[in-house]
């Protein structure tokens, strides 16, 4: 992804992703299943990027959305999970 240098994103459903950016190593492949907790690479300066850190991102569809929201599990019931047309 061009800058952003070694890159993750997880897709979580319902359209939600998170994205992980300048990773100095990556610890999963395409298609690998994650949990909570498990590692999927080491921050680092990949990309354009003045030193280590990593550059953490939620897309809603191709939106990209202020993640100090989705830190809130109440938000995510109410303005997701709650207005979403589930079966």
């Amino acid at each position: 992804l061009g800058i952003y240098g070694n890159t993750v994103i997880i897709d979580h459903g319902l359209g939600l992703f998170s994205f992980y950016a300048h990773l100095s190593a990556i610890d999963v492949e395409e298609g690998d299943p994650v949990e909570k907790g498990d590692p999927i690479g080491r921050s680092g300066m990949t990309g354009l990027a003045g030193g280590d850190h990593l550059h953490f991102g939620i897309f809603l569809g191709k939106q990209f959305v202020n993640p100090v929201e989705w830190w809130d599990p109440g938000w995510i019931q109410d303005n997701i999970l709650g207005k979403a047309n589930l079966p």
